[in-house]
C-alpha cells in the first residue's frame, strides 16, 4: 500500500480499531506514514481542530511500531507539539524538546531551526520570555545556514518573533519584523504566504491598537478577515483570533452589539480550544453584565468557570467563579450557590498566593453578608488587613464595607466616619466611580435629619453620574445606564417630597426619568455639550488604547500588566471626566443642574394636567404640574400592591382572551373591581380637574396599565379625560425634528404565518390610507425602514415584538427575515413623522429614562417620531382589525392620534362583542414633546 492510502484507510477506522488494523499492516507502516499524518495534521489544526488531534494520536500508534526507526517518534512528537501549540503550550513545550535530539544528533539544521522557531512561538505564549529569546537566536542562526531554501520557515520564525516582541512590549521593533514579514510574503501567491501576510498584519492591528493608532487596528483586521474568510477552508483559529480582538475593539468603544457579535463569532471558532474558548466566555460574559443581561452573564460565567476547571486553569477558573457570584448576588442575594462559589475562589485564590485576589473575594463574602443582614458574618470577613499592596480600590471598598456594617449595628455616626474617609481616599486616587456611590450612601444615611448636607452629597453624586452619562456612547446609554446609576434621584425627588418642596421633587423626577432620553435627543440633533477639541479626543484615543492593551494582557494571563494599566486607565478617566464636568459647566448648588423650570412646562403643555409617577424604593410617588404652574406631590402608597393589582388584571385579561367572544361581556363585572383598585391606587388621591386632558408619565411597574379603562365606580378615566403618554414631562422642553413626510408606510410580518391576521391589518391600513406604501412579509423590509431617507408620514409596524430579551438593545421587532431592533429604531429616519403606530404585543414594556433601559417605543420618540401607538398586551384578530379601522378613519377625519384613539376606543365599548377592556384598552398613544 502506497502511504497515502495507508493514511486514508487507517483515518477511515474507528481509535478503538487502529491496533488491531496496524498489527495486520505492519509491513506497510514506514516513516514516511507518520510524515503523512503529520502533515494531514499540521493542515487541519486551524480549520478542525479535533480531527487535527486525532491524526496527531494515529501517528504515534504508528511510532510506536516502527522501534527501528530513529526518526518516528520524534517526527510523532512533532505533529503533536503544532496540534498543542494551539490548545496546550506547556505540552507544545514538551514535545518539541522531545523531537529535538534526533534532529540534534544528525545535524538537520532545517529541522533544528524549525523547531527551535516553534519553540519560540509556545515560549512567547506562556511569557517565558528568556527561553524565548534562547530559541530565536538558535533558530535564527540554523535558518541562516540553511539559507533560501528556508523562506516559509523564517517568515514563520519572524511571526514568532514580532509575537515575542509585541508580548514584551517591544512595540516599535515588533511593527518593524511584522512589516518585513509582508513585505516577503507579499512577492508570493501562494495560501501559505497569503495566511503568513494577514498573520502578521493582525499583529500589526494589536501593535497600532497599543501604539495611539487605534481606529487603524479595526480596519486591518476587517480586511485580514475578509481575506481570510475566502479561503478554502478558512483558518477558523485565526479567524476566531480576529473576532476576539474586534469584540474587544467594539466593547472598547462602546459598541456594543457589535462586540457581542464579534465574541459569538470568537467562540464558535474556538469551540475546540479549551483555553481561548473559556477566556471568550469570560469577555462575553462581562459585556452580557454591562449589558443588563445578568442571567445570560451568569451562565457565560458558569460555563467558562467548568471550562477552565476541567483545563487544570484554576487561577482562571477561581476568577470565573469570583465575577459569576457578583452576578449571581445582583440577581438574587439568597442564592446559596454564591457561598459555594466565593468560597471556592477564596481557596484557589489563597492556595495560589494571589493575596490581592482573595482580599476582594473576602469583602465580596462581607458584601454578601451584609446584603442578607447577617452583620456578625460580614464582621469576621472584615478582620482581616489588606494586603500591603492593596490597590486604593479595595482600601476604599473597604472602608465602605465598614461604614454599611456600622450602619446594619446602629451605629450611624461611625458609619458616616467610615464613609467621609472612603470618600477621601477615592478624590486622592481618582475613582469617580466609588464617590458617586459613597456620596449616594452618605445623602441616604443624612436625609431624615441634616437634609441640606444631604441635598449636597446627592446633588454631587448626580452630578457625576450625567457626567458619566455623556461620556457614554449611544448603545451603552440605551444598554448600560440603568437602574444601578438611576437610584440618586429617587431619593433627593422623596427627600424634597417630604420637604414639601415639591418644584425641586418635580425636577428630580425629570432628571430620573428623562436625561437619558434627553442625552439621547440631543444627540441627534447635534445639541449635546460640545467636547470634541483635539486634547480630549486624543486623550480618549489614550483611554481606548490602555483598554483594549488591558483586556489583551488580561487575556494572555498577565494581571500583574493588565492591572498597571488598569491604575493608569483610572487617572486618564478621571482626568477626561473632570474635562467632561467643566465642559457641562454645571451651576452650583443641590440639584440646580437641572434647569428646566416647571412654570415653563407648564406653558408649553397642552394638557390640563402633567402625571409623573416615580418609584422611590418601595413607595410611589406622584407630582402633578397644572396648567397654571402649580405643582403637587402625592404619595400613593406601596408599590407592591400596584403590582400586585396589575398582576390580578393581567391574570384577568388573559382568561378573556382565553375565552370565546360571546363570554367576555359577561366577564366585565369581575375585571371592574380591579381597575377600581387602580384607579383607587393611582389617581383617586391626585388634584384632577373635573374634565380636559391628562398627559400621563408612567413608571415601572405602570407601562402596563390602562390608563383609559381605569374604573371610578361610575366612569372609565377615558370617558372623562383624553388621556396621553409621555415618558416624562421634561420631554415637553425639546423641540420634535422638523422635516417634510412622504406618504405613510405600512409594514406587516407575520412571524412565517403565526400571526394570522398581519396581512388583513396591513390592507385595512391601505383602504383607510390610500397612498401609503406597505410591504407584507418583505426580507428587504429591514433594509427599506434602515434607509429612509425621507420619513414617512405614518409609519404602521405589525410584527411580533421580542421585548424579553435580557440586553435592551437586543430587544425588538421581529421582521421577515431579521429582528429590527431597539438600536435599529434609534438610527431610523423620522424627522417629520407624525405617528407610528405597533401594533405587536407588549409593545409599551420598558420605558425607563433616567437609566439606559429604552424600550422600542422611546428609540422611535427619540429618532423623531411625534407620537407612537402602542400595545399593552395581545388581543384578538378581530378586535385589532376592528379597532386599527376605526381609528384611521377617526385620524382621517383630522382627529389627533389620541382623540382618534379615544374614538376608536368608544366605538368597541359600545360594540357588545368588543366591550370589556382586555380588548378597547390595549392600546395607549405616546408623545414625544412639543407636537408642531
Amino acid at each position: 500500500m502506497m502511504c497515502f492510502d495507508v493514511v486514508d484507510a487507517l483515518l477511515a477506522l474507528a481509535d478503538d480499531e487502529w491496533e488491531g488494523w496496524l498489527a495486520q499492516h505492519q509491513s506497510s507502516l514506514t516513516l514516511d506514514v507518520v510524515a503523512a499524518l503529520k502533515r494531514r495534521s499540521d493542515e487541519l489544526i486551524k480549520t478542525d481542530t479535533p480531527q487535527a488531534e486525532r491524526i496527531t494520536r494515529a501517528a504515534y500508534a504508528v511510532a510506536q511500531r516502527l522501534v527501528d526507526e530513529p526518526f518516528a517518534m520524534p517526527l510523532a512528537h512533532w505533529a503533536r507539539g503544532n496540534w498543542a501549540a494551539y490548545v496546550d503550550p506547556e505540552q507544545a513545550v514538551r514535545c518539541y524538546r522531545a523531537a529535538l535530539p534526533i534532529y540534534e544528533q544528525k545535524g538537520d539544521h532545517l529541522a533544528i531551526g524549525r523547531l527551535h522557531s516553534n519553540l519560540l512561538g509556545v515560549y512567547a505564549t506562556l511569557g517565558q520570555f528568556r527561553a524565548a529569546d534562547r530559541s530565536y537566536e538558535q533558530a535564527k542562526s540554523y535558518l541562516d545556514w540553511v539559507g533560501d531554501d528556508a523562506i516559509s520557515y523564517r517568515l514563520d520564525l519572524d511571526l514568532n518573533y514580532g509575537f515575542l516582541l509585541l508580548e514584551q512590549g517591544r512595540y516599535k521593533e515588533a511593527l518593524a519584523v511584522n512589516e518585513g514579514v509582508i513585505a516577503l510574503a507579499s512577492r508570493y501567491d501562494t495560501a501559505a504566504m497569503i495566511e503568513a501576510r494577514t498573520e502578521a498584519r493582525i499583529n500589526q492591528a494589536f501593535i497600532f491598537a497599543c501604539t495611539g493608532r487605534i481606529r487603524e487596528s479595526e480596519t486591518i483586521l476587517l480586511d485580514s478577515r475578509q481575506t481570510l474568510q475566502a479561503m478554502t477552508p478558512p483558518p477558523m483559529l485565526t479567524l476566531a483570533r480576529i473576532d476576539l480582538n474586534l469584540g474587544v475593539y467594539y466593547s472598547a468603544v462602546g459598541r456594543l452589539a457589535e462586540a457581542f457579535a464579534a465574541f459569538k463569532r470568537a467562540l464558535a471558532g474556538f469551540q475546540t480550544v479549551a483555553m481561548d474558548y473559556a477566556a471568550t466566555l469570560l469577555y462575553e460574559a462581562d459585556l452580557l453584565a454591562q449589558l443588563g443581561a445578568l442571567r445570560a452573564a451568569r451562565r457565560a460565567y458558569d460555563e467558562a468557570r467548568w471550562v477552565f476547571g476541567e483545563a487544570g486553569l484554576q487561577q482562571y477558573a477561581a476568577r470565573a467563579s469570583l465575577a459569576g457570584a457578583n452576578v449571581r448576588r445582583d440577581l438574587d442575594p439568597s442564592d446559596t450557590q454564591i457561598d459555594t462559589m466565593l468560597a471556592h475562589a477564596l481557596d484557589q485564590f489563597s492556595a495560589l498566593n494571589l493575596s490581592l485576589e482573595a482580599a476582594d473575594t473576602r469583602l465580596e463574602l462581607a458584601r454578601l453578608a451584609l446584603l442578607r443582614n447577617q452583620p456578625d458574618r460580614a464582621r469576621e470577613w472584615l478582620v482581616a488587613d489588606l494586603p500591603p499592596d492593596a490597590s486604593p480600590e479595595l482600601l476604599v471598598k473597604r472602608l465602605w464595607l465598614e461604614g454599611r456594617l456600622a450602619a446594619a449595628q446602629g451605629h450611624r455616626e461611625t458609619a458616616i466616619v467610615k464613609w467621609q474617609q472612603a470618600l477621601a481616599q477615592s478624590r486622592v486616587a481618582d475613582l469617580i466611580w466609588w464617590q458617586r456611590t459613597i456620596h449616594a450612601e452618605l445623602g441616604r444615611v443624612l436625609e431624615r435629619d441634616a437634609i441640606e448636607a444631604a441635598a449636597e452629597h446627592l446633588a454631587t453624586a448626580a452630578q457625576i453620574d450625567d457626567a458619566l452619562r455623556a461620556e457614554l456612547s449611544v448603545e451603552e446609554l440605551i444598554a448600560d445606564f440603568q437602574d444601578r446609576r438611576n437610584d440618586v434621584l429617587p431619593v433627593f425627588a422623596r427627600l424634597a417630597a417630604r420637604q414639601g418642596w415639591h418644584e425641586h421633587a418635580l425636577r428630580a423626577m425629570w432628571r430620573a426619568k428623562g436625561s437619558a432620553i434627553a442625552e439621547l435627543m440631543a444627540r441627534r440633533t447635534g445639541q449635546g455639550v460640545p467636547f470634541d477639541a483635539p486634547a480630549t479626543d486624543d486623550l480618549y484615543q489614550r483611554i481606548v488604547t490602555l483598554r483594549w492593551e488591558a483586556a489583551y494582557y488580561r487575556y494572555h494571563g498577565n494581571e500583574a500588566k493588565a492591572d498597571e494599566l488598569r491604575s493608569v486607565l483610572v487617572q486618564l478617566e478621571a482626568q477626561r471626566y473632570r474635562l467632561r464636568l467643566h465642559a457641562m459647566a454645571p451651576t452650583s448648588g443641590a440639584m440646580t443642574s437641572a434647569a428646566v423650570e416647571p412654570s415653563a412646562i407648564a406653558a408649553r403643555m397642552d394638557a390640563d394636567l402633567l402625571i409623573e409617577y416615580l418609584r422611590c424604593d418601595d413607595d410611589l410617588l406622584a407630582c402633578c404640574l397644572d396648567r397654571d404652574g402649580r405643582v403637587t406631590t402625592t404619595w400613593l402608597g406601596s408599590v407592591v400592591a400596584v403590582s400586585d393589582t396589575l398582576q390580578k388584571l393581567v391574570t384577568r385579561n388573559l382568561k378573556v382572551l382565553s375565552l370565546p367572544s360571546r363570554q367576555h361581556a359577561a366577564l366585565i363585572s369581575t375585571t371592574l373591581p380591579v381597575l377600581r383598585q387602580l384607579y383607587d391606587l393611582l389617581i383617586a388621591p391626585l388634584p384632577l380637574p373635573p374634565a380636559g386632558t391628562l398627559l400621563i408619565a408612567p413608571c415601572a411597574p405602570l407601562h402596563y396599565v390602562p390608563f383609559a379603562a381605569l374604573w371610578d365606580g361610575d366612569h372609565y378615566l377615558g370617558e372623562r379625560y383624553l388621556i396621553e403618554q409621555i415618558p416624562s414631562g421634561v420631554l415637553l422642553n425639546i423641540p420634535v425634528p422638523a422635516g417634510e413626510p412622504g406618504p405613510p408606510l405600512a409594514i406587516g410580518a407575520s412571524a412565517e404565518g403565526e400571526l394570522d391576521a398581519v396581512a388583513q391589518e396591513i390592507a385595512a391600513v391601505k383602504e383607510a390610507l390610500p397612498d401609503a406604501r406597505i410591504s407584507v412579509d418583505d426580507p428587504a423590509a429591514a433594509d427599506m425602514l434602515r434607509t429612509l431617507t425621507q420619513a414617512p408620514r405614518i409609519l404602521h409596524l405589525s410584527a411580533h415584538t421580542e421585548l424579553g430579551a435580557e440586553a435592551t438593545i437586543f430587544a425588538g421587532l421581529q421582521l421577515a427575515g431579521r429582528m429590527f431592533t431597539i438600536a435599529d429604531c434609534y438610527n431610523l429616519n423620522l424627522a417629520g413623522t407624525e405617528l407610528v403606530v405597533l401594533s405587536g404585543c407588549t409593545t409599551a414594556h420598558g420605558i425607563e429614562s433616567g437609566g439606559a433601559l429604552l424600550a422600542l417605543q422611546s428609540a422611535l420618540l427619540i429618532a423623531g417620531a411625534r407620537r407612537i401607538m402602542v400595545s399593552l398586551w395581545p388581543i384578538n384578530d378581530a378586535a385589532t382589525a376592528t379597532l386599527m379601522r376605526r381609528f384611521y378613519q377617526a385620524l382621517s377625519a383630522d382627529q389627533s392620534p389620541p382623540e382618534a384613539l379615544r374614538t376608536a376606543q368608544q366605538a368597541l365599548r359600545a360594540d357588545p362583542a368588543f366591550a370589556h377592556p382586555a380588548l378597547w384598552a390595549a392600546f395607549a398613544v405616546v408623545r414625544r414633546g412639543i407636537v408642531c
